[in-house]
Formats: C-alpha cells, sequence, structure tokens
C-alpha cells in the first residue's frame, strides 16, 4: 500500500493498543508504543535505500527480503532495541508485540494489492500477490481518519477494534467478490490461459487482464458486465530481435520484479527499442511501469536502458529521446531464448 496509509494505519494500531491494559496502564509505554507502531508499520519499505544504487536495483529488490518472513520479527527487534534507551522500565514485551504486528500488517496489506512481495524468501523467490485492494484504498483511508476524529469522544481501543472489524469486513466482501467474478469470467473464457482481476478505488469496478494462446485482452468488470477496451497480440513484428536479445542487469532487473511483463518492439533507423511493459499496470492503452533497452541494427549491441515508472506518455518519449540520443555501446551479451522474457502468473 502507499506510505500515507501505512502511516495511518500505525497510528491506528497504537490506538488499538489501549485495548491491551499494560499499555493503557502506562503513559510512557503508550508513548512507545505510537513511536514504535508508526515505525513498525512503515519499515519494510524503508528498502527505498536501494533508489540510491539506482531504479534498476529498487525495481529488483523492493518487497523482497524487507518483506520476507525471517525479516519480519527482526524489524521489530531493532526497532526495539532504538526505542529501549529512550523508554526506561517499561515492558519490552508488550513493546515489541505491538510492534510486531505493525510489521506483520504492513506485509500482510501488501500482500493484498497488485504488487504483492517476495514473502517467501530465502525459500522461494516467487512474488505473492491477492489483488484484493488497490494501492490506495479510498474506505480503509476514510475509515481510519473517521476513527482519528471519534477518537475525541470515545475511548481509542473500542473505536479501533470497531474499525479493525469493519476493515476485515469489508476485505472478506472483496475476497468473495473477485472470487464470484473470476469464475464468472473463467466459466465464459473457457480456453483463456488465466484470467487475472486488478482490484480498483471501487469495490464493484476490477480492471481485467485475460491471456490465451494468441493475445491478451484488457477489459473493466463493472456492474456484472465486461467491457474489453483493447488486444495486443503475442505475435511480434521483430521476432529475430526478440530471439537474439543481448541481457542486461537493468532489464534483468526489471523482469525480477514481475510476472507480467511482456515485449514490445518499435522500429527506428538505426535500431530498435525493447519496452518490456507491466500489464498489470494500465491506463487506457499506456502502460507506465516497464524497462527500455535499445539496440543497435543488428541487435547484438546495448546503447542504453532505463527501468521504472514514466507517468506519461510525454514523460515516456522524453525517456526514449534521452535513450536514443546515446551513441555509447554500453553492454554486448549473449542472447537469450525469448520464453524467458515473458513469465506467466500462476493465476
Amino acid at each position: 500500500m502507499d506510505t500515507s496509509t501505512h502511516i495511518l494505519i500505525g497510528f491506528g494500531l497504537a490506538a488499538l493498543a489501549q485495548v491491551d491494559p499494560v499499555v493503557s496502564g502506562s503513559e510512557t509505554l503508550t508513548q512507545a508504543v505510537i513511536i514504535g507502531s508508526v515505525i513498525g508499520s512503515n519499515a519494510p519499505d524503508f528498502d527505498i535505500l536501494y533508489k540510491l544504487k539506482g531504479s534498476s536495483s529498487y525495481c529488483k529488490n523492493h518487497r523482497s527480503y524487507s518483506h520476507s518472513l525471517p525479516l519480519l520479527p527482526l524489524w521489530a527487534l531493532l526497532i526495539l532495541a532504538v526505542l529501549a534507551p529512550f523508554f526506561p522500565n517499561i515492558s519490552y514485551l508488550h513493546l515489541f508485540l505491538w510492534i510486531f504486528l505493525a510489521v506483520v500488517i504492513h506485509v500482510g496489506s501488501d500482500l493484498f494489492n497488485v504488487h504483492g512481495t517476495q514473502v517467501l524468501l530465502p525459500f522461494s523467490r516467487a512474488w505473492i500477490s491477492f489483488d484484493i485492494i488497490p494501492l490506495l484504498d479510498p474506505f480503509i483511508t476514510t475509515i481510519h481518519l473517521a476513527g482519528f476524529f471519534c477518537l475525541f469522544f470515545f475511548e481509542p481501543g473500542s473505536v479501533f477494534s470497531s474499525i479493525y472489524g469493519l476493515i476485515l469486513i469489508y476485505i472478506l466482501i472483496r475476497v468473495l467478490y473477485r472470487t464470484w467474478i473470476t469464475h464468472q469470467l473463467k466459466g465464459h473464457f473457457t480456453h483463456a490461459n488465466s484470467v487475472t482481476l486488478i482490484p480498483k478505488a471501487s469495490i464493484l469496478k476490477w480492471d481485467v487482464l485475460i491471456e490465451t494462446e494468441e493475445d491478451f485482452l484488457f477489459g473493466t468488470y463493472f456492474y456484472d458486465s465486461l467491457r474489453i477496451e483493447y488486444v495486443v497480440a503475442k505475435k511480434s513484428e521483430f521476432p529475430d530481435v526478440l530471439k537474439n536479445c543481448p541481457t542486461h542487469p537493468v532489464v534483468n532487473d526489471f523482469l525480477s520484479s514481475t510476472n507480467y511483463a511482456f515485449p514490445f518492439v518499435e522500429k527506428r533507423k538505426n535500431g530498435y527499442f525493447i519496452l518490456w511493459k507491466d500489464l498489470r499496470f494500465r491506463h487506457k492503452k499506456f502502460f507506465p511501469y516497464l524497462a527500455i533497452m535499445f539496440l543497435s541494427s543488428d541487435g547484438r549491441q546495448i546503447y542504453s536502458t532505463f527501468s521504472g515508472w514514466c507517468y506519461s506518455l510525454k514523460q515516456l518519449r522524453r525517456v526514449m529521446r534521452k535513450i536514443k540520443s546515446s551513441k555509447t555501446v554500453i553492454s554486448k551479451h549473449q542472447s537469450f531464448p525469448f520464453l524467458n522474457i515473458y513469465r506467466k502468473s500462476s493465476k
């Protein structure tokens, strides 16, 4: 989820902690829990430091080890160790438990959105996402803000016990509704390889990605109706370019961050642009999360690369112009099979 939601959840958990008599009975422990819960609710995203090594490193490592099962208690212990000198003579066990809960909820909420996490590292590098709630969920945000307002009139523990009960019911409704929609679509597209639903802000509206042997279908499901908006054929006009496409760390880092990357080739006078687009993220016909590589005309030499987010067509064109203007050969690598470029989702 987005950072603002994680912060709200951190404060919400601090309010919920008042149901713990050990916390509510100590003003010092209450203060420590507030600080610890907010930090714990954001700690796994401290992997933003990978951006110092470049956007491709961040693409590869965001939501990987920092969101894995072994790191959950370690995050809580680290935060506890930092806070302990400032809050002596309190129950460190109770402080640890509330910090740990904040960390667990952070990773759990990330599992429920479309990005997912590599939560099973180091045992498995699989990306796991349940595709239930959007990255920024207006219901979760609004109900937290309403809860904070209610704190002026009611006891914090009771308020946020109700708030989180409602959120659990809300998520359960989304799970059941998504399951029903998926069943309906699979019953209609009986020959589809996969049907993926991407959650939107409205519980009644979902983006849909349907993969067949020949193409990808993009659409919107709304009020018991599916509208196909865009179709992308899998067959490329430049199969030889893709077949002999050289590898590069920037592209490999991007491909390791998603199971939904698919390559598009655009020919230029002096070479080829290959754009690996993440098919989960779409605005009409525009895919903002991608990796770009510019190859020489013989398809063997890499001139320049890019990976990350382009939030508009104008920004994308600016990036492509910058890449094309680079005349320096940055890499000559061995080719890899075309089938390794797109890794199908297990959904």
